[in-house]
């Protein structure tokens, strides 16, 4: 696209398509779905907690993106799908399970994703795993 702004002054414009796996809105683009883009955030943002601690996570990702918002834990669901099947667009990941954002078979068990075969599983939440935040960005 191209403009002119003043006399003589002339501006070209175009945009380039962000691939799977780059950087993008404060994180990584992991999958684009129906109108929605999944961004994981960097390996920087990742945090250990419990599961009580667990939104620690979207607090880290805020602060390493430079201030991008609306920073989540995943559910179970969402760290399967997008999260597992598209984790080779990840920049990195550091371990084998991540807390989602849900309760697992209530009372004391939070829920875990093991990142090597992407079976759920419950555990004291008071135990400490990897918690890494997404973000999703419509266009």
């Amino acid at each position: 696209m191209s403009g002119s702004v003043g006399v003589g002054t002339t501006y070209k414009f175009s945009t380039e398509a962000v691939l799977l796996g780059q950087s993008y809105e404060g994180g990584y683009l992991i999958c684009v779905a129906s109108g929605i883009q999944w961004i994981v955030s960097p390996i920087a943002a990742e945090v250990s907690r419990s599961w009580y601690l667990r939104n620690d996570a979207n607090t880290r990702a805020q602060q390493v993106s430079g201030g991008c918002s609306g920073w989540f834990v995943p559910s179970m669901a969402q760290y399967q799908n997008p999260g597992y099947a598209c984790r080779s667009f990840w920049d990195s990941y550091s371990s084998m399970q991540y807390w989602s954002s849900e309760d697992c078979q209530g009372g004391p068990n939070g829920c875990w994703l093991s990142m090597g075969n992407a079976q759920t599983n419950p555990n004291n939440k008071n135990s400490i795993y990897c918690v890494r935040s997404f973000r999703c960005v419509t266009y």
